[in-house]
């Protein structure tokens, strides 16, 4: 559903109101709502506009996706909710707030994973919970970095430095991070892209039983290029244009029930419609002919 400006909102009847009520009820409270946004950076060219005109509403405890080639503003888009880039026109407002920078109640997973090369998986999460938790004591904190490396099945691991992980243990670390200051949403920019597709598909696996056992209260935004991916873990996939100055080509809706078993869902009718139609959103600028 698309997110009303205010000048739309003062605009309604109340037949029209009370309808738009309705739906906010079917489909739960907004975490995120994206209106009118454009961003633009200056560069040694001029203007630059990465992103132009996008709105888009999503809704608590959903998880979406944005998808598109190289260069199409995914992480523009990802960077201006999470507050790290200023909306040049617009505004997005998380969990009812105008976001204005970066805050707890966002948490965010990079590809490279950014942990402190110098200290322990037990304390790169015990930092970010000290940072965000000013007002519990030292036992409780260090319980919630034990209970959360637990929920990723690597509290064996604890004492180990970053550089001693794989990979995939490395990503762990930082899911772990991420859920332990409790945000409401939570930022994927390409968290899985660097694994191998084994370690990937259970990333995936562990992600959703984190969301599960949260309840699906979290709200989870995800940057992918990974068209099985983001139909495995999303409930709908954003689609971009081209940049410069991208907008939103499509959002597809991915009607798949939950939970849902990899093996099973390929061969899935809808799951096999969604994928081709993706598909086909991202390569139908090019043909036979170009090759």
């Amino acid at each position: 559903m698309k997110s009303l400006s205010l000048e739309e909102i003062q605009t309604l009847n109340d037949s029209e109101i009370e309808t738009s009520k309705a739906i906010e009820k079917i489909l739960g409270p907004s975490a995120i709502k994206i209106d009118n946004v454009t961003v633009s950076f200056k560069s040694k060219n001029g203007i630059y506009t990465a992103i132009k005109d996008i709105s888009l509403d999503i809704k608590k405890g959903e998880i979406v996706s944005f998808i598109g080639h190289s260069g199409c503003g995914k992480s523009t888009l990802m960077n201006t909710i999470s507050g790290m880039n200023t909306p040049s026109h617009g505004e997005v407002i998380a969990n009812g707030n105008v976001v204005k920078g970066p805050g707890p109640d966002r948490g965010i997973v990079f590809q490279n994973y950014s942990l402190l090369p110098w200290l322990t998986v037990f304390q790169n999460i015990y930092e970010a919970v000290d940072s965000s938790f000013k007002n519990i004591s030292k036992k409780e904190k260090i319980e919630m970095v034990e209970k959360n490396l637990k929920m990723v099945n690597l509290w064996e691991h604890h004492h180990k430095l970053p550089g001693h992980l794989s990979g995939g243990m490395k990503q762990r670390v930082a899911i772990a991070r991420a859920f332990a200051i409790n945000p409401k949403i939570l930022l994927l920019d390409e968290p899985f892209g660097a694994l191998d597709a084994l370690t990937k598909s259970s990333m995936h696996i562990e992600l959703l039983k984190l969301w599960n056992l949260d309840h699906r209260e979290k709200t989870i935004v995800m940057v992918t290029h990974d068209i099985e991916e983001a139909i495995f873990l999303s409930d709908r996939v954003v689609v971009l244009n081209n940049g410069p100055a991208s907008t939103i080509k499509e959002i597809v809706e991915v009607n798949l029930e939950r939970p849902r078993n990899k093996k099973d869902i390929v061969h899935d009718p809808k799951y096999m419609e969604i994928h081709d139609k993706l598909l086909n959103l991202l390569i139908d600028k090019f043909s036979i002919a170009d090759y």
